[in-house]
């Protein structure tokens, strides 16, 4: 058993991002669902989709919500489910966060929550340039 992961986001993010992970390793070590959201799509809705989607995702260790950002529709969604017992929220979801929790499937679900946190933030840093003086 290992915690489950519900990628709550907007659009085809969550899609793109697995799909991306999956190439990258071969396959992915985590059950992972995606749960995309629409302009069109009602948030009641979806706020009982993501609920069953964690009642399914959860094996006794937990789940893992990452949305995609913060003060949007997924992540105020997943904002509600976090009053669930073994349920972890974090927003920020990028491809570097997704590579590096799946480094980790054997995780609890709070280290494994670090993780994605250290995996997001780590995975963003400026390039630096050297341009040639003319």
């Amino acid at each position: 058993m290992t915690i489950g992961i519900l990628l709550l986001t907007h659009n085809d993010i969550g899609a793109q991002l697995l799909l991306a992970a999956k190439s990258t390793y071969g396959s992915v070590p985590i059950r992972t669902e995606i749960l995309s959201i629409d302009h069109y799509d009602q948030p009641n809705d979806l706020a009982k989709l993501a609920n069953q989607y964690v009642k399914l995702l959860d094996d006794g260790k937990g789940v893992l919500i990452l949305t995609d950002m913060f003060g949007s529709t997924p992540s105020n969604i997943a904002k509600d489910l976090c009053h669930l017992s073994k349920v972890n929220v974090v927003s920020g979801l990028n491809l570097s966060m997704l590579l590096h929790i799946f480094n980790y499937p054997n995780l609890s679900l709070n280290q494994l929550t670090t993780k994605a946190i250290e995996g997001g933030r780590d995975g963003v840093i400026q390039i630096n340039y050297e341009r040639k003086k003319n």
